[in-house]
């Protein structure tokens, strides 16, 4: 019996060690010299990747080391069309871009769009990307096929 009680003593006394040496976090206060007021330490990031093999397109974007981030998406695909948009506003590192390849050959050295971007800093971004196949566009659905449809 004496056995079990000693147990119980050396596991409090482990358990209050633990705690005794927990670091004592300070919030923001100019009149407390040890108060971290804007300490931050955390970096956000997003990835989005998407293929659509039926239209041989790929494209992503991918957010990094970002202080700042805030991003939206807008996808919507089909075997026959894509249609993404995207807005983002960040403070870090971003990249965005898209491949089309040729749907007859789908090989990477067919390619017939490559584009992507890179960017380090301060940026708001609207971008927006429509892939649709030749046969498509001859419905007019999509508007005459020029640019700025």
């Amino acid at each position: 019996m004496m056995t079990g009680k000693c147990l119980v003593v050396v596991f409090c006394l482990a358990v209050l060690g633990a705690t005794v040496a927990q670091p004592v976090i300070h919030i923001g206060s100019k009149s407390d010299p040890n108060a971290s007021l804007f300490s931050y330490d955390q970096k956000f990031g997003e990835t989005t990747c998407l293929r659509n093999y039926d239209v041989g397109m790929s494209a992503y974007k991918n957010f990094d080391e970002c202080t700042r981030l805030s991003s939206s998406t807008y996808l919507r695909s089909n075997p026959d069309w894509v249609d993404i948009a995207i807005g983002a506003n960040f403070s870090g590192i971003g990249r965005m871009g898209y491949r089309v390849l040729d749907l007859e050959t789908m090989d990477p050295k067919d390619e017939m769009v490559l584009v992507y971007h890179d960017f380090i800093g301060n940026f708001t971004l609207d971008e927006k990307i429509k892939v649709i196949k030749n046969n498509m566009n001859e419905t007019g659905y999509f508007g005459s096929g020029h640019c700025g449809i």
